[in-house]
C-alpha cells in the first residue's frame, strides 16, 4: 500500500512509530537496521487475537490440575496476542528459538505485509542471501511481544548458538536495553572435540538473560548439592561440620604489612603466606589464634624484609645453631599442641595435615550461604550423566550435554522423534530455579519437545513448588502432524503419569489444558457465532479478574451437567453462561436467575454469581454481569479502535 492511499489516522500512527524509533535510537545508542525492517510495535499492533479449540482428550489431569498449565498448538506471535490475560503476568520466559542452521527455521514472506497469515512458510536454506534479515524480521516482533508478556520484574532467558549470537545480542540490547542485560551464560554442550567445524570445535552454546527492569529482578541462589555438602565433616569432634579453609588472601604487594612469618608449635618451622598472598586477619587476632594452641607468642624482627614475625616465646629460630627439634621449648610446645589436637575440637584457626602443614582456618557449613551464586560459565559439573536406555548408553566423551537432552526425550517418548538437538533438563531447571519464584509462571513460545514444561513439573515435584507453565509449539513433522500434539503433549502426559517408554517412573503429577489456535480472528461476529461449548472454551481462557489476572483461572465443570453453570473460580464462586446457540435468546431474566441460584445451591457455591449473557433485563447486588460479546472481547484484548487502524483504508480522524 502506498502512503497516499493511507488514511490520516494511519499516517499519524506511522509518524509516531518513526519518531519513537528515532528516540529509542538516541536513548540506547544503537538500533539494528536490516532489509525489510518494520518497527516491532507496528507489527504487533496488526496481529489479531484468534479463535481456538479446547481439546479435552489431549489434556491431562483432573479439572483442578488441568487449569494450572497450558499447551498451545499454533503460531506463537498470534498465540501470545491471544493470551491477553497473561500480558504483564509472566515471571520467566525460557525459550529455545530456531538457530537458523538451514534446517530448522521457516519464514513466510506474507508476514512482511500480513503478520496474521497462519502459514509457517518454507525452510530458509543456508545459501539464502537474506536468511539473516529474515531471521531478524521473524524474531523482532516476537521478542517485543515476549517483553509485553513479562512482569515488571520478569526475566527472559533465550538460548542461541554462534550462528545468530551477535545479531540476537544486538536485538536484545535494542528491545530490552543494554542496562537490563543480566548476563550471557556460556554452557558446555559437549565434552569431546567434534568434527563439525573446519578450524575449531563448538563445545559451548549460550543463554542470553535480560530483565524487563533490572532494578526489580530477584536473582535467586541455587540450592547446594549433596556433593558440595559432602566436602564438610567433623574430623575433630566439632559439632558443626567444616572443611579446611584458607587464612590468606591475594595481594602481597597491596598488603605488605600482612606478610610475615609465624612459627608452628608442632615443628618449630616458620610459615609465610604463599607467594602473592598475605595473611587475611589482623595481627592482634592472628596472635590470639596462635596462642590457642597452648603457647605464648612474641614479636621478633627476623631481618627478612618483612614485618616482625610471631615466634613461640624463648624458642630458637630455624636456621640458627640453637634450633633443634628436641629443644626444651619446642618439645613443650609440641606436647601442648598435640594435647589440644587429640582432645578436640580444635580451634577455628588450625594447623593442617596432622599439625605438620600450614596454618589455616575452618570454614563452617553453617556460615556458607544456603545457596550458591550463579556464574556465567556452566560446565560439566553442573549436569547429570546422560541417561542409559535400552541396550545403548552414551559416555560423556561420546554424547555431551546436548545428547543428554536427546537421551532424556527418547527415554520418555521412545525413538523416532527425529529431534537431534534438545536442551538438557538440568540446564532448564537451573534457569527456572534462579529466575522464577516457586509460584511463578514460565512461558516458552518455542516449546519444541516440551523440555521447559517437563522441567517445571519436575521442580514442582522435588520442592513442593507450584510453578505454572504456558507452552506454545507451532512446528510440524514431515507428515504434517503437529509436534504440539504428537510430541510435546505426549512427553508431558508421560512424565505426569510416569508412563515412560523406557519403563515406569515415579509420576510427577500435575496436568495441562491443550488448545489449538484457529485461523478465524476474534471479533464481535465471531463471538456471536459460537456454539455453547465453543463459547465456554473461549470464556475459560479469556476470563481474568481485574485484581489478579495471573491467578484468575477457572475450573471447568463437566459439560451437560448444568443448564447455565459451567465453571468455578478459586473462591468457590460460580460462572454461568446464558447461551444455548447463536440464534437463541441470551437474556438474564428473573426466571433465569432463579435457575442460576438453584444450580449454585446444588453445587454448594458461595453467593456471588458471575453471569455471561447478551442482555440483562434483571440485575442484582450479588450478580457480576459480563455482556456478550463486549466483555468477552475486552478480556481477550480486542481493541476495536486499534482494529480500525489496521483495516484497509484505516479510520479517518477528524
Amino acid at each position: 500500500m502506498k502512503y497516499e492511499d493511507l488514511s490520516r489516522a494511519a499516517l499519524i500512527k506511522l509518524l509516531q512509530d518513526y519518531n519513537a524509533e528515532r528516540n529509542d535510537a538516541g536513548k540506547d545508542g544503537i538500533v539494528l537496521s536490516y532489509t525489510g525492517r518494520t518497527a516491532p510495535w507496528h507489527i504487533v499492533r496488526q496481529v489479531k487475537p484468534r479463535m481456538f479449540d479446547f481439546n479435552k482428550r489431549a489434556s491431562v489431569g483432573t479439572a483442578e490440575e488441568e487449569c494450572a498449565n497450558e499447551l498451545w498448538d499454533g503460531e506463537n506471535l498470534s498465540t501470545m496476542v491471544t493470551l491477553y490475560k497473561y500480558r504483564g503476568q509472566v515471571d520467566l520466559i525460557l525459550t529455545d528459538p530456531p538457530y537458523n542452521t538451514g534446517e530448522d527455521f521457516r519464514y513466510n514472506d506474507k508476514w512482511d505485509t500480513d503478520p496474521n497469515d497462519p502459514d509457517m512458510g518454507d525452510l530458509v536454506a543456508k545459501d539464502d542471501g537474506s536468511r539473516h534479515s529474515k531471521w531478524l524480521r521473524f524474531m523482532t516482533p516476537r521478542l517485543w511481544m515476549m517483553k509485553e508478556m513479562l512482569k515488571p520484574g520478569g526475566v527472559i532467558a533465550i538460548c542461541i548458538d554462534h550462528r545468530e549470537l551477535y545479531r540476537l545480542g544486538m536485538l536484545m540490547d535494542e528491545i530490552f536495553h543494554e542496562e537490563n542485560r543480566i548476563g550471557i551464560i556460556n554452557w558446555q554442550k559437549s565434552y569431546a572435540p567434534r568434527n563439525d567445524q573446519k578450524h575449531i570445535s563448538t563445545a559451548t552454546e549460550y543463554v542470553l538473560v535480560y530483565a524487563k527492569d533490572i532494578d526489580r529482578v530477584r536473582t535467586m541462589a541455587l540450592p547446594r548439592t549433596e556433593a558440595m555438602n559432602s566436602r564438610y565433616g567433623s574430623w575433630d569432634g566439632d559439632p558443626d561440620p567444616w572443611k579446611p579453609g584458607d587464612l590468606t588472601a591475594p595481594g602481597d604487594t597491596t598488603h605488605p604489612t600482612m606478610v610475615y612469618a609465624v612459627q608452628s608449635p608442632f615443628t618449630g618451622l616458620l610459615h609465610y603466606p604463599s607467594p602473592g598472598r598475605h595473611w587475611s586477619t589482623e595481627r592482634k587476632k592472628m596472635k590470639k589464634h596462635l596462642a590457642e594452641w597452648g603457647c605464648a607468642y612474641v614479636e621478633v624482627d627476623l631481618k627478612d624484609g618483612h614485618p616482625k614475625a610471631f615466634l613461640i616465646k624463648d624458642a630458637p629460630i630455624p636456621g640458627t645453631d640453637e634450633f633443634k627439634p628436641d629443644h626444651p621449648v619446642l618439645a613443650q610446645a609440641l606436647k601442648a599442641a598435640t594435647k589440644i589436637r587429640e582432645a578436640g575440637p580444635w580451634p577455628q584457626a588450625h594447623w593442617r595435615d596432622g599439625g605438620r602443614g600450614t596454618f589455616g582456618m575452618k570454614k563452617y557449613l553453617k556460615d556458607v550461604k544456603r545457596g550458591i551464586v550463579p556464574t556465567t560459565y556452566w560446565s560439566d559439573d553442573d549436569y547429570d550423566d546422560p541417561l542409559v536406555m535400552e541396550s545403548e548408553s552414551w559416555s560423556h566423551a561420546q554424547s555431551g550435554h546436548s545428547q543428554a537432552g536427546v537421551n532424556e526425550l527418547t527415554a520418555v517418548v521412545g525413538k523416532g522423534h527425529n529431534f537431534r538437538t534438545v536442551k538438557p533438563l538440568r540446564l532448564m531447571k537451573k534457569i527456572i530455579q534462579i529466575w522464577c519464584k516457586p509460584d511463578g509462571i514460565v512461558l516458552d513460545p518455542f516449546a519444541g519437545s516440551g523440555t521447559t514444561g517437563h522441567a517445571v513439573l519436575e521442580l514442582n515435584k522435588e520442592s513442593a513448588a507450584n510453578r505454572r507453565f504456558i507452552l506454545i509449539e507451532q512446528g510440524n513433522d514431515e507428515k504434517g502432524d503437529h509436534y504440539a500434539k504428537t510430541l510435546t503433549a505426549d512427553r508431558l502426559k508421560r512424565v505426569v503419569n510416569g508412563n515412560w517408554k523406557s519403563g515406569e517412573r515415579e509420576p510427577l503429577g500435575g496436568g495441562f489444558r491443550f488448545f489449538s489456535l484457529k485461523r478465524e480472528k476474534v471479533d464481535a461476529n465471531a463471538v456471536n457465532a459460537l456454539a455453547r461449548e465453543e463459547m465456554m472454551d473461549l470464556l475459560l481462557v479469556s476470563y481474568w479478574d481485574r485484581n489478579d489476572k495471573a491467578k484468575s483461572y477457572l475450573r471447568r465443570l463437566p459439560v451437560g451437567q448444568h443448564k447455565h453453570l459451567f465453571a468455578v473460580n478459586s473462591r468457590n464462586e460460580g460462572f454461568f453462561l446464558v447461551w444455548i446457540a447463536p440464534d437463541k435468546p441470551s437474556l438474564l431474566t428473573r426466571a433465569v436467575f432463579k435457575e442460576i441460584v438453584q444450580e449454585a445451591k446444588d453445587e454448594g457455591l458461595v453467593g456471588r454469581y458471575h453471569v455471561y449473557a447478551a442482555m440483562a433485563p434483571y440485575t442484582g447486588q450479588d450478580i457480576e454481569f459480563y455482556q456478550i460479546p463486549d466483555k468477552v472481547l475486552e478480556h481477550i484484548g480486542f481493541n476495536a479502535r486499534a482494529d480500525a487502524f489496521n483495516n484497509d483504508g484505516g479510520m479517518d480522524a477528524n
